[in-house]
């Protein structure tokens, strides 16, 4: 199974300035779409949007329908869960009843699990939270799961990585919670995450927690030779064999980019 990952697209329709957010997601979808191995499904790990809006979501929802296979989506700090769901939920894969951007899809030999790390949705603030409500919902998914190989994708990495602040969540007690949840499910394969705006890779238990760049460029924070990379990159994970391979895709940088 060949799964894209895309995070980070901050489509912020409002601002002309950076409708070039627009045509970094464009162009991602084209190579998706492209691959000479077809990816099995695409996810979104957060921050579709910017400023929350209608608009914001509309536009990014124009470029992600052209996707030829299935998408899922989760939200991020920029995120805003009314405005989000009215956009995504008619796609068939979100629980509206539950309330948050947190659900499972069985894709048969394995289950995705994704997770709302959004602290509180009342500002457009920048780390992450994990509450009870969500807690108990996400111990529910886990144990339908019946020991099924699980990858599991949100917005936040629970976890301290080399940036600032180390520990991208609010609250270290709920990162913590779920780092627990988590931790106790033997069956997870990875995690993938966003939210940095660069590349990390980290072990979590017998598995890897990865952070894919962000494919708004003008937001990336990925540096090769200690310089900013500025290009618009995603992953292709595959799943052999119950193991999960990662490889980037770098595309070039856009025609609107400032220079």
């Amino acid at each position: 199974m060949r799964i894209a990952h895309i995070s980070d697209t901050h489509i912020q329709a409002a601002n002309a300035d950076v409708r070039s957010r627009i045509e970094d997601l464009a162009r991602a979808v084209d190579s998706i779409n492209a691959l000479a191995q077809p990816v099995d499904i695409v996810i979104h790990s957060g921050d579709i949007s910017h400023d929350a809006t209608a608009a914001d979501y509309a536009a990014a929802r124009a470029e992600m329908v052209r996707l030829k296979a299935p998408l899922y989506t989760t939200i991020g700090n920029r995120d805003r869960r009314q405005p989000y769901f009215e956009a995504f939920s008619r796609d068939g894969y979100l629980d509206t009843a539950c309330g948050f951007a947190q659900y499972s899809v069985d894709l048969g030999a394995l289950q995705i699990i994704a997770i709302d790390t959004q602290y509180r949705d009342t500002e457009l603030g920048g780390l992450g939270g994990f509450c009870s409500a969500r807690a108990e919902h996400l111990r529910e998914l886990l144990a339908a799961v019946n020991g099924k190989p699980t990858l599991v994708f949100a917005h936040h990495p629970p976890v301290e990585l080399a940036d600032t602040p180390r520990l991208q969540f609010r609250e270290a007690a709920e990162a913590a919670l779920l780092r627990e949840y988590l931790e106790r499910h033997d069956a997870l394969v990875g995690l993938l995450m966003g939210h940095v705006h660069r590349a990390h890779a980290v072990p979590f238990g017998r598995v890897m927690l990865s952070t894919v760049p962000s494919l708004a460029a003008d937001l990336s924070r990925e540096k090769s030779a200690g310089i900013y990379l500025r290009r618009p990159i995603y992953y292709v994970h595959t799943f052999v064999d119950c193991k999960l391979t990662t490889a980037a895709v770098e595309l070039k940088p856009s025609s609107q980019a400032a220079v």
